[in-house]
């Protein structure tokens, strides 16, 4: 059998090469990726806080309005972009362009969570800096909560004080109000007030600073929407759903912690779709919609391609146990489902759960190109009632709904000719895409390391075949690195079930990062690397290749 050590001149173990310039911006190109985006985010956060911040009506302006007003301002940018990094279909349509290449599409679920964070802070100042901007109000903390006195005559009161000439207009204001707002008083006694007060700044031409412009209020009929109180008032309905928002946002959030997501995943999805609640509540209390015309009509489209497009029901599958951690899934493909390298699918089982949606990497094209195959790793309360679905002897026909496809990071890896996959256990599933590609195509030509660190023999049985096909692939120089962590015993009768001469090396623990990118580096290749396992080998191998200056992609989706 022929080691990897073997293929490569003599040199120090240590070797990393120069760090060159190229090698560095390879190295850091995440890093150059985000930095651009997110300066670009806090500089329009920040303006757009500033722009609320700098507020300054008449003497009920206090320092908690104008953080309460700063604050809405920025959580009108958070709402409109929180939701774009975690568009499937979008991501895709990205994924596969020219301008895939220069958005950190690989840390967008980071983005989605960091943002997430950002929009819990910035709604508890707004919520909490309003409750305490109206206790400080001269009417009781009830009756402003409330909209307790009608939206007119508050906004008189409070922050268009300044404007009116005489506390006079404000009585004379309230009493027609109490009276029933009458057409006739209104012409005699309203308009003369709001011509004076209100109506020059509060006009379709206004330039004043803080007015609003689409609120005429020249005419009997635009100034009825602001004379009710209390549950029928336009401050009611702000009040309360903003109170609401805030306490459905705290929900979402704590499901979406990490401990929630690993141990209880099934509850956070449920309690995640209170976001289209979110949504709707915010077109109560948002004043100004523009803001969410975009992403809303983004989101839109994006649900009408993931979710009805792309969406295959009742589809025939077929469950079979590969070992005590394995399931593998056949399913009958559908027709418009397409077969792409580096792709994943969403699987939803309707006998295990109605609503839980799960993604699993596609396997590539096969002879039979009607099936797809999914190799599930059964770690979950989801994944472990569908173990205990399927039986030891015989495979278990299941009903599933699919959809996608919807591109990984490791969609990119077709563009490059050198690889170097990592994979933990079940985590070589969205290479198998990759590498049946490689035994499609027997002309390309490249170098290929794949680093394999399993605990269980059988796994390396199951795809002892594709190993072998890819391994007589003479244009492609291909190595593979078998890690068995768990204690197997002998290897040499596993040695000897491959090809001799192939380049392959099996062994017992863990790998040496160093040592193993080191040796990889004195080829003289600069392989792109694509990383699919747990936290800590991920991070150990990542850290590793950006120390040669190899490009970096971590599955995650």
């Amino acid at each position: 059998m022929k080691s990897l050590s073997s293929t490569l001149p003599d040199s120090p173990s240590k070797y990393r090469g120069p760090v060159t310039g190229l090698m560095w911006f390879k190295r850091y190109s995440t890093l150059l990726k985000v930095l651009p985006w997110l300066s670009l985010f806090f500089a329009v956060g920040s303006y757009q806080f500033w722009l609320g911040f700098d507020y300054n009506s008449n003497d009920t302006t206090n320092i908690y309005l104008r953080l309460a007003r700063g604050s809405a301002y920025l959580l009108l940018l958070i709402l409109a972009v929180m939701w774009l990094p975690v568009m499937r279909k979008s991501i895709t349509v990205l994924r596969c362009s020219r301008w895939g290449r220069c958005l950190p599409l690989d840390q967008a679920k980071v983005c989605h969570r960091w943002l997430g964070h950002l929009l819990i802070v910035a709604a508890l100042l707004h919520g909490s800096q309003y409750l305490l901007y109206y206790d400080t109000l001269e009417i009781p903390f009830k009756e402003a909560l409330l909209a307790e006195e009608a939206d007119l005559v508050r906004s008189m009161r409070t922050n268009m004080y300044e404007f009116v000439s005489e506390d006079e207009s404000i009585d004379v204001m309230q009493e027609w109000i109490a009276a029933g707002a009458q057409q006739n008083e209104f012409e005699s006694k309203i308009k003369p007030i709001l011509k004076e007060d209100c109506t020059k700044c509060h006009n379709r031409t206004s330039t004043m600073t803080y007015a609003i412009p689409n609120m005429p209020l020249s005419h009997y009929e635009d100034v009825l929407a602001f004379v009710d109180k209390g549950i029928s008032s336009r401050q009611f309905r702000i009040n309360m759903s903003g109170l609401s928002m805030l306490f459905i946002l705290l929900i979402v959030w704590l499901s979406s912690l990490q401990w929630v997501r690993i141990h209880l995943y099934h509850r956070f999805q449920q309690l995640h779709r209170l976001g289209y609640a979110l949504a709707l509540l915010a077109l109560l209390h948002i004043t100004t919609l523009q803001w969410i015309v975009f992403p809303l009509l983004v989101l839109v489209i994006e649900l009408y391609c993931s979710r009805v497009r792309q969406r295959y029901t009742n589809c025939v599958a077929h469950a079979l146990r590969v070992n005590e951690q394995v399931v593998c899934l056949t399913i009958e493909r559908p027709k418009a489902l397409a077969l792409l390298p580096g792709h994943y699918v969403q699987l939803r089982i309707p006998a295990l759960s109605a609503h839980e949606w799960h993604s699993f990497s596609l396997t590539g094209i096969r002879n039979d190109q009607r099936r797809l195959v999914l190799k599930i790793s059964c770690v979950g309360d989801w994944t472990k009632r569908l173990q205990q679905m399927v039986t030891n002897a015989e495979s278990t026909k299941l009903g599933v709904d699919v959809r996608g496809p919807y591109a990984s990071p490791a969609a990119h890896a077709p563009a490059s000719n050198h690889w170097l996959l990592i994979a933990g256990g079940i985590g070589i599933t969205p290479f198998l895409s990759l590498l049946r590609e490689c035994k499609r195509d027997p002309n390309r030509r490249g170098m290929l390391h794949l680093v394999w660190v399993i605990r269980e023999p059988e796994l390396l049985q199951w795809l002892r075949p594709l190993i072998e096909r890819l391994l007589a692939i003479a244009a492609v120089d291909c190595h593979w690195h078998i890690y068995l962590t768990a204690d197997t015993g002998d290897l040499s009768l596993l040695r000897k079930s491959f090809s001799r001469g192939a380049s392959l090396q099996v062994q017992h623990g863990r790998p040496n990062w160093q040592q193993l990118t080191s040796d990889i580096g004195r080829s003289g290749y600069q392989p792109h690397c694509f990383i699919c396992g747990p936290k800590g080998l991920s991070k150990e191998a990542g850290d590793a290749c950006r120390r040669m200056g190899w490009p970096v992609r971590k599955e995650s989706f």
